[in-house]
């Protein structure tokens, strides 16, 4: 795989439907895969709307471009939203089980309903602990994916808190 070539990634969220998101590679090693996407106009101002609904940008913000890092050993990915001009907007993370790579250009990752947000001034937002709490109870996520979770949800706030996440995360480059 190259720069720029089209990766596939399979995001399963338990008893929903499945999502793929085609997304330009941009790198692989031992650790992650890294993509970029610039963001059409549709999905950019449909992006922005959820994430202004949520409170986790300003009116006048608008995402231009995603780069995400799907980690093959650690429970949740990373993604880095910015504007157009690279203004920094925030970091996501979807806590699940680690990827998987199914073929050279296909991936897959099982989200355990549980995210964080982080502003560029530091401040972390636990987010989602109703959708987990409700698949525990409809048992759509196993005892053991609900053990995972919690311990990386612990895990990534104790890590914000000494400094640690999501910058040592950033620097696999």
């Amino acid at each position: 795989m190259k720069p720029g070539d089209l990766v596939r990634i399979e995001y399963i969220r338990p008893g929903k439907e499945v999502t793929y998101y085609d997304e330009d590679f941009l790198a692989q090693d031992e650790t992650c895969l890294r993509t970029f996407k610039t963001l059409p106009d549709d999905i950019s101002a449909r992006l922005s709307r959820a994430l202004l609904e949520q409170n986790l940008i300003q009116p006048h913000q608008r995402v231009g471009t995603i780069a995400k890092r799907y980690y093959f050993n650690e429970p949740f990915n990373l993604l880095e939203f910015r504007e157009l001009d690279g203004t920094l907007l925030g970091y996501y993370s979807d806590i699940g089980e680690p990827v998987l790579q199914l073929s050279p250009a296909e991936f897959q990752m099982t989200d355990l309903f549980l995210d964080i947000w982080q502003f560029p001034d530091g401040k972390l937002l636990e987010l989602d602990w109703d959708e987990f709490e409700e698949a525990i109870q409809n048992q759509v996520i196993t005892p053991a994916q609900a053990d995972l979770a919690r311990n990386a949800m612990k895990r990534l706030v104790d890590e914000t808190a000494r400094g640690i996440y999501p910058f040592h995360y950033t620097s696999t480059e």
